[in-house]
């Protein structure tokens, strides 16, 4: 194709039909933009949601971690609670036990050694539920005659 072959063809075409296709070709570009702009912006949206689900994920995985942590340490408390509370119970009933016998032995209890036992009987009872063994001493204690006063 020469230049003239050219320029008879481009003086063949219309103003009208120039800025007709000048106006399709800026309205395809246009949408084209468009069309990229929110590919774009939907991928970016994308990209974010997975980023706050990966965050809130491994969120998630250092409260299960944490909550784990406590209850292990729940569970040694409540070990270590249960296990003073036998020894507290033992200790109560250690010292029923010996008071009772003691005042048995010596065919009277002291006003002050009553008031005593009879303090640890109702927590023995009460806070541990004691059994009838140390019951029945305790009635045989209360039915020993009371010797002094609570002011000795």
């Amino acid at each position: 194709m020469d230049t003239a072959s050219v320029w008879s063809t481009l003086s063949g075409i219309t103003i009208g039909s120039l800025v007709a296709w000048c106006v399709v070709i800026v309205v395809i570009i246009t949408t084209i933009v468009k069309g990229v702009i929110k590919l774009y912006t939907f991928f970016d949206k994308y990209k974010q949601l997975k980023e706050e689900n990966t965050n809130q994920s491994k969120l998630i995985k250092e409260h299960d971690e944490t909550l784990k942590n406590i209850n292990e340490s729940l569970a040694k408390i409540n070990k270590r609670l249960d296990e003073q509370s036998d020894v507290n119970l033992k200790q109560v009933r250690h010292t029923i036990v010996h008071t009772c016998y003691d005042a048995i032995a010596a065919g009277e209890i002291q006003v002050g050694k009553l008031k005593s036992l009879e303090e640890m009987f109702d927590e023995y009872l009460n806070v541990f539920h004691g059994n009838g063994y140390v019951k029945s001493l305790v009635e045989r204690a209360r039915k020993l005659p009371v010797v002094g006063s609570l002011d000795d």
